[in-house]
Order: C-alpha cells, then structure tokens, then sequence
C-alpha cells in the first residue's frame, strides 16, 4: 500500500448521454464507483472522490472533494482534488472506466518519471483520465482557466492541461497485463451493456 500518492476517483461529469450517475450504475451486485474503488484501494492508503452530488456518494465513507470552480468539466475535478491532496502525486481515474484494475494502476503508479503528468496509452492513444497527475499542475490550471475567459480557443479542458504540461506517455499494449477490455470508456447505455456483458468473465 502506498502512502506517498493519493488515488481519486473522478465522477463529477454530467453523465449527459447516459441520463443517469454512471457511477452509481451496477455491475453484478457493486456500483461501479465502488468497483473503482475496491481497486484503488489495493494500491493506495488514500483515496478521495470527486464529485458534487455529495449524497450519492456518503456510504463510501472516503473523502469527497466538490469542484472549486464548477462548470469546467474534468479539469475542475482535477484542480479540485489536486488543492485538497495533501501528496504532491496524486493518480486520477474517471469512473467512464469501469473495467480498470489494481494491476494497471500499479504499473503506472511505478513509471520512473519526473514529468508532471504520467499516463498510459493504449496502441498510441492516450488515456488522460487514467494516471499520475503532481500537484505542481495547480498552477498551470489556474493560467489555463484565466485564459479561456478570454481565448475562444482555449475550452479549459484536460487536453488543454496536456498540451501545457510535461507529459509522459506510456505504451501499455505490449504488456502481458494489458487486454482491451481495460480502457472500455463507458458513456452511453450502448456502452453500459457492453461493460456488463464482458465484466462477469474478466
């Protein structure tokens, strides 16, 4: 168990497509935020989640950061947290990934790197809401945030915080840990029944 990183659980999203709490979804007999979070908790000591909907998430019995400034989408759930924390790494997964494990988390969690940001990427594509995020971004967020007040082009989003960060990139394809299954990212009720027709047999 690691005390040296904060894990967080990402659930503050709209859920607009799914037109419901996807983290409050079941799959089998657990929701899905406490899948998330019975694997986070195999690797870190702490754990905390994002999200303003604070009573749907009392039974967990974790912390529960509300965003600071609201309606900024992730990036404000990752500022939020990152204020809050009280480690300078801090491991970030959003509840669209359902199929995530502690294995996974781990292996990212143990990348030799000094970058800012620490993420997987699957056959090239990144997953930016899957890994380590310093608390040094804090300040990055904040510029990005007072920018896109004023620059159309700037929305404010995590990929703005990646294009702004020092980023490692982590081919996890290759690995004998890795299945394609993992990085399933579930946002409508298409999604939710392909989750839950392969999670019975991982």
């Amino acid at each position: 168990m690691r005390n040296d990183i904060t894990g967080i659980i990402l659930c503050g999203g709209k859920s607009s497509r799914m037109q419901t709490n996807k983290a409050l979804l079941k799959l089998g007999n657990k929701t899905i935020v406490k899948i998330i979070l019975e694997e986070m908790k195999k690797v870190f000591d702490v754990v905390l989640i994002s999200a303003n909907e604070c009573d749907d998430f009392s039974s967990l019995n974790i912390p529960i950061v509300k965003d600071i400034q609201e309606n900024r989408g992730p990036l404000s759930g990752i500022y939020s947290v990152l204020k809050n924390s009280q480690t300078a790494k801090n491991f970030i997964v959003t509840c669209d990934l359902p199929l995530i494990n502690s294995e996974m988390i781990e292996y990212i969690s143990k990348v030799d790197s000094d970058k800012e940001i620490i993420v997987p990427t699957c056959n090239g594509i990144p997953q930016r809401l899957f890994g380590l995020y310093n608390k040094s971004l804090i300040e990055k967020i904040e510029k990005i945030f007072h920018l896109s007040e004023t620059d159309k082009s700037i929305k404010g989003s995590v990929f703005d915080l990646h294009q702004n960060a020092n980023v490692e990139s982590v081919e996890i394809s290759n690995l004998n840990i890795y299945n394609e299954s993992l990085f399933i990212n579930m946002n409508s009720p298409e999604d939710y029944e392909k989750v839950k027709s392969i999670y019975p047999v991982l």
